[in-house]
């Protein structure tokens, strides 16, 4: 199959009806370039319900804990439950973990980066199980680009506030890895989108967000070497995002919001090759 596809018939991202891939608007509905460029067909197998894109970055998350493990196997932690398999500092800083060093070398990027990375087994089991039960409601309400533009953008604003509390109350931010951040900001878009949706549903929707946005605050608390302010970036972000996307069954994903969601991703995976190329030659050369 060609990698871009000029001519013939394809899906319109926007109302999803058929149309030619070359047509420089949806007859339709009036999107602009609705083949986005040859690449619509991607497009629409990514964002358009044949791949489950919360499986993605659940397979991610779990193929890069077990590479941190592999990369430095002889320093991998056994403490109490919550450091049990956990990996070394040295091979979460090469994959892209923030703070601490990251920042003192001014790696920004990190904050993309340290998302995708787990401390332990108990971690990466308590996120990826939020991730679980919280995805499919973002991409079912929102839409499945919108998904990963809360996703990763919560991600961000959760390492942020992680990270600017930590030089207030320190001088240099603690090392930070997780996807909690995410997690509370998928809950916040929802605590916010719920309240905007209205009805039986949408208030049922925010009070349970919110039910559970606050005993995962609570649990934060009590639990060691939690980075609660991270989860308050990332709530925060979240509550704010929840006002701004709009609803998936009145606003269709066109091709800005699905181009938005692979430069995300895309400079995720640059991030992380930036760090390993940083990082590698001061850990393990």
């Amino acid at each position: 199959m060609k990698v871009r596809k000029t001519q013939g018939a394809i899906l319109c991202p926007g109302c999803k009806r058929l149309i030619d891939a070359d047509e420089p608007e949806c007859p339709h509905c009036g999107l602009k370039h609705p083949g986005m460029f040859g690449f619509g067909h991607v497009f629409a197998k990514l964002f358009g319900g044949k791949t489950d894109l919360v499986a993605g970055i659940l397979i991610t998350c779990v193929a890069l804990y077990g590479a941190s493990l592999a990369l430095d196997w002889k320093h991998i932690g056994f403490g109490g439950m919550f450091s049990l398999l956990s990996p070394s500092g040295a091979a979460l800083y090469t994959f892209g973990m923030t703070g601490g060093d990251a920042w003192r070398l001014g790696h920004w990027w990190t904050m993309t980066t340290a998302t995708f990375l787990h401390g332990g087994l108990i971690h990466l089991a308590f996120n990826m199980l939020w991730l679980r039960l919280l995805g499919p409601t973002v991409m079912l309400e929102m839409g499945p680009a919108r998904f990963i533009v809360a996703f990763v953008l919560t991600g961000i604003t959760g390492a942020l506030v992680g990270n600017l509390y930590g030089v207030m109350s320190q001088g240099v931010p603690y090392p930070s890895i997780g996807a909690s951040g995410a997690v509370f900001g998928l809950m916040g878009v929802l605590i916010t989108f719920g309240r905007r949706r209205g009805g039986a549903w949408g208030r049922q929707l925010s009070r349970k967000m919110a039910a559970w946005a606050l005993i995962a605050f609570v649990f934060g608390f009590v639990m060691p070497n939690v980075n609660n302010a991270a989860h308050f970036g990332g709530a925060l972000g979240g509550i704010i995002l929840g006002y701004l996307l709009p609803r998936f069954d009145r606003a269709r994903e066109g091709a800005t919001v699905q181009i938005f969601a692979i430069i995300l991703l895309v400079g995720s995976a640059l991030g992380m090759i930036a760090s390993i190329i940083q990082m590698w030659p001061r850990y393990f050369g």
